[in-house]
Formats: C-alpha cells, structure tokens, sequence
C-alpha cells in the first residue's frame, strides 16, 4: 500500500513538473514581447540599414528597412518603395529577436527526463529507475537536441520601441503550490 501512495505521488509531481515546464516555455516566449520604456527616443534606437516592423499611428505594420532619421521623420524602405514617417506617427518599432538555445536545451532535457522517469516509474519500481542512470541521461540529451532545434526555428519580435500613450497588453502565467493562473496586464 505504502509503495501504491509513492508511486502515485511520483506521478503526481511528475506531471506537476511537466506541467511547470511547459508554462516555463509560455512564460519566455510572452516575455519576448516585451518593451523597453516608452519614453525612449526613437532617433537613438534606429540605426541605417537596420530591418525592423514598423507600425504607424493607424495600425498598419509594415516590415521596413531604415534608411535614416533627420529631424522628426524616418525614412524607410518596404521593397523599391520610400517612405517617410513622422516620428510622432511612429506608435511602435520591432525587430527580429532570436531567443537563447540554451533555454531550450533545458526545457527539452527537462520534459524528456520528467517523461522518461514517469514511464518508467509506471512500469518498473522506483529504485530501478532512480539507479540506472545512462537511459535518462540519453533520454535527457536527446530531449536537449529537440528543445534546441525548436528554439532555432522559432523566431519572434521583439519590440525596441513604444510611443508613450500607446495601449499593450501582457500575458504570464502564475504558479502556485495550490493553483495557477493567467496574470493579464493592460497599458495605456
């Protein structure tokens, strides 16, 4: 009966931590978007030649290449077509943003440590998988190998500068011994 409740209880924590991995994924990938303060300047952020999104003051994005700044307009270039901007149009910039490799490598060598121990505690007894070590530590790396090769294909925007007055809204989870939740953040 007592080895019933610890297996169960292993279970438990095992899908908890599969649980918490994959809100950890969701938590970097909504802390990607976030922006610095709105209050910086967008002469200092933008260089020449640099390819970011643009979106004006009616909403409109549009994937532009920067050709300069003089005074309060920006010149920028969306294929053969020039055009010119006023900065006090300019609601947000974003870029490219390639998230780090390595917290990918941990969130898949987590996920496939945590699946391999859970299999196996289903179907042998605690101490075999807890001293076999070389099966979960291939698991583990192949597990790593996979979490990298999607973090390299994954590629999102990463805002470099917000108009002061804009509105955004944020999303990250909350994690709790007792529960979870969905923190939502609203800015204007």
């Amino acid at each position: 009966m007592a080895t019933m409740h610890a297996n169960g209880r292993l279970i438990r924590l095992n899908c908890i931590a599969l649980f918490l991995l994959f809100l950890a994924s969701f938590a970097s990938a909504a802390s990607a978007q976030t922006s610095p303060d709105g209050a910086q300047n967008l002469a200092a952020t933008l260089t020449p030649e640099m390819s970011v999104w643009i979106t004006d003051s009616e909403g409109r994005e549009e994937k532009t290449r920067v050709l300069g700044i003089s005074g309060d307009v920006l010149t920028a270039a969306a294929g053969d077509d020039v055009r010119r901007f006023r900065t006090a149009d300019v609601m947000r910039v974003r870029t490219r943003h390639s998230d780090s490799l390595w917290n990918g490598a941990l969130i898949g060598a987590g996920a496939a440590v945590a699946s391999g121990l859970f299999v196996c505690s289903s179907m042998e007894p605690w101490e075999n998988c807890r001293d076999d070590v070389g099966p979960m530590a291939r698991i583990g790396a192949v597990g790593a190998g996979i979490g990298i090769a999607i973090d390299a294909l994954i590629r999102g925007r990463k805002t470099i500068y917000e108009a002061p007055g804009s509105t955004r809204l944020s999303a990250g989870p909350i994690v709790s011994r007792r529960g979870g939740g969905l923190q939502l953040s609203l800015s204007f």
